[in-house]
């Protein structure tokens, strides 16, 4: 009887000894495999970083060429620089962190591909630009500067739509008008005679332009920037919301239009000052003209 029980104790030290044994295996193996994650996580973080750190290069590089998306870049490469600094912070077991970090990484690769492909195109516009302005040797005043300037932003403006389609002014005159007695309205060039402002312009020719009806709008602004005789909203097509004096409908069919506008103001709130009238057709500035009134 007593050496069936120590047989027995003996059993169950082995078992014991085997389960011991095994934990022992099973603990190592799983700190293995844990080191393991840990080390590819690791490695992925400083990839992510390198990465982010090359992206930052770019766009230092691309800022320097000082084009008209420098501003643009510029926010981007913070947002870039916040990105990575997230990254250095983060805890190397953080792997559904890291995973939302290279999908951030993706989609900023996207944008790093559309903005510099902008910023290329704007760049050899303004190489282009400056030879044919060495090549000419012009020497301008600082009005032709100005006025260049405002030209170039223009064309900027104009090749983001299909040039060929777009719809000019060949003509613009704007006259103000006072009123008589008579009910005739004759023209005046003094503020506190000024009744109304009439607009005569002509939308030029264009043979590839759609045909149909356009919408046509005249906005009058003072000398404070202050929309005169508002009539409506406009939203053009950068977003921006103005405020319109009058407008009408025309029938374009490819050629030539002449177009009137009368805008009747209370004369009691025209002051003395330059009085600019912007025309828009559809959603798109078009021309401006402008009247003194003394």
């Amino acid at each position: 009887m007593e050496e069936n029980k120590k047989s027995n104790n003996k059993v169950i030290v082995i078992i014991l000894a085997l389960l011991l044994i095994g934990v022992v295996a099973y603990t190592l193996y799983n700190r293995s495999e844990y080191t393991k994650l840990t080390n590819a996580i690791e490695e992925e973080k400083e990839e992510i970083e390198q990465n982010l750190d090359s992206m930052i290069v770019k766009y230092e590089d691309a800022i320097a060429q000082k084009t008209s998306m420098s501003n643009e870049l510029a926010i981007e490469r913070d947002r870039i620089i916040a990105l990575r600094d997230s990254v250095k912070d983060m805890k190397a077991t953080n792997y559904s962190l890291m995973r939302r970090y290279k999908k951030q990484i993706a989609n900023l690769e996207e944008t790093n591909r559309r903005l510099f492909y902008l910023n290329d195109s704007l760049k050899g516009q303004n190489q282009l630009l400056a030879m044919n302005l060495d090549s000419a040797n012009v020497k301008i005043s600082n009005q032709i500067a100005i006025n260049d300037t405002l030209s170039m932003q223009n064309l900027n403006l104009a090749e983001k739509v299909a040039i060929g389609s777009v719809l000019k002014l060949s003509t613009s005159k704007v006259i103000a008008m006072r009123e008589r007695s008579s009910g005739k309205l004759v023209e005046t060039s003094r503020s506190r005679n000024t009744d109304a402002f009439r607009i005569n312009f002509t939308v030029g020719k264009n043979e590839i332009s759609e045909q149909g009806e356009r919408q046509v709008y005249v906005q009058i602004v003072d000398s404070k920037g202050n929309t005169i005789a508002g009539k409506g909203e406009l939203i053009l097509t950068d977003g921006t919301s103005i405020t319109y004096s009058d407008n009408t409908t025309i029938n374009y069919l490819n050629e030539s239009v002449d177009v009137i506008s009368l805008v009747e103001v209370n004369r009691d709130n025209i002051e003395k000052g330059v009085y600019t009238v912007n025309i828009f057709i559809d959603n798109k500035f078009v021309g401006a003209t402008k009247a003194m009134l003394k």
